[in-house]
């Protein structure tokens, strides 16, 4: 796509209209400095090899998206949040590896702490398994089958892109987008639901509310499929959200592009009457209306911490 920088540019200032301003963490930088120093710790990185989570600034985006959490909950947030980034950069594209860990139930390890095989194909069950004591610890016991459906409706989600991706096929947007919900990765933000005031973990959250988070998760989703298109066409990666609607609708690359900055416009407007209507609701108890409004920080939260991911583009792109 000859014209990709300036669809980028085109992007990026699409999200800064569309977005207001997020409120940082007043921890951010220690939640940064201890994702990191945990990562190489529990061995999903080594200490020479952290470029690609130092990029994620992963104690950024929770920084944003949480900005009243406590510090026990924000950490162990984007702890949850590096395991599955970590998972979706080695295993989730690689249909060998992604067979191996479907095979091991990680959300029945993750809901019911059953043992970590031995051998394990990799450190990521022990990490998971480590990653529910602190939610245990943290008082998130009854939070666990909530967590363990979210992560398997992920690990779901990306099984059925491994066909896609081997017949290097699109698949349908319907399809796309349904899944992409989920492989956005963002569910450890119901942690959240630890901090006191939230629902709790225990109480099942209406319909509606589940319904707001999944869109707030596929907003960040297509704004990281838009932000990173290119790269993904470079590898032939046809499992984004611009490849989809070129080949469903015969559209060229730049005008598949314009359409996503569309589509993703008329999610994010659809997010900003659902939230209206559910602010309105005489039925949504205090704790569900704290839990709306944290909503709705994620999403400026995502939106805020997509900038250091549009600088490493722009970096990547002119060296």
């Amino acid at each position: 796509m000859s014209d990709t920088p300036g669809l980028a540019d085109y992007a990026h200032a699409h999200l800064g209209r569309l977005f207001g301003p997020a409120r940082p963490h007043p921890d951010a930088a220690a939640l940064e400095t201890d994702v990191r120093q945990w990562a190489v710790h529990v061995g999903l990185y080594r200490e020479g090899d952290v470029g690609q989570l130092d990029r994620r600034r992963i104690g950024h985006l929770v920084g944003h998206c949480m900005p009243d959490a406590s510090l026990p909950v924000a950490r162990l947030t984007a702890r949850y949040l590096a395991w599955v980034f970590v998972f979706d950069d080695i295993v989730a594209e690689d249909a060998p590896r992604l067979r191996e860990h479907l095979a091991l139930d990680l959300p029945g390890l993750l809901r019911d702490g059953t043992p970590v095989p031995v051998p394990a194909p990799s450190v990521l069950p022990g990490v998971l398994a480590a990653v529910r004591r602190e939610i245990v610890e943290c008082g998130g016991t009854a939070l666990l089958p909530t967590l363990a459906t979210a992560l398997r409706q992920y690990l779901q989600a990306c099984a059925r892109e491994a066909p896609w991706r081997e017949q290097g096929h699109p698949p349908s947007l319907g399809d796309y987008l349904h899944d992409r919900t989920h492989t956005a990765g963002g569910h450890p933000l119901y942690l959240q639901r630890l901090i006191p005031g939230m629902p709790g973990p225990a109480e099942n959250l209406p319909p509606a509310l589940t319904g707001l988070a999944e869109l707030a998760f596929l907003l960040g989703g297509l704004a990281n499929d838009l932000l990173g298109h290119a790269a993904e066409q470079e590898s032939g990666d046809p499992v984004n959200v611009v490849t989809v609607l070129a080949h469903e609708y015969a559209l060229t690359p730049a005008e598949a592009y314009r359409t996503a900055v569309v589509l993703h416009a008329g999610h994010k407007h659809r997010f900003d009457t659902d939230c209206a209507a559910l602010a309105a609701d005489p039925r949504l108890n205090p704790s569900q209306r704290r839990f709306t409004d944290a909503v709705a920080g994620w999403v400026l939260g995502s939106a805020a911490a997509i900038e250091p991911y549009w600088h490493h583009a722009r970096t990547r792109r002119h060296t």
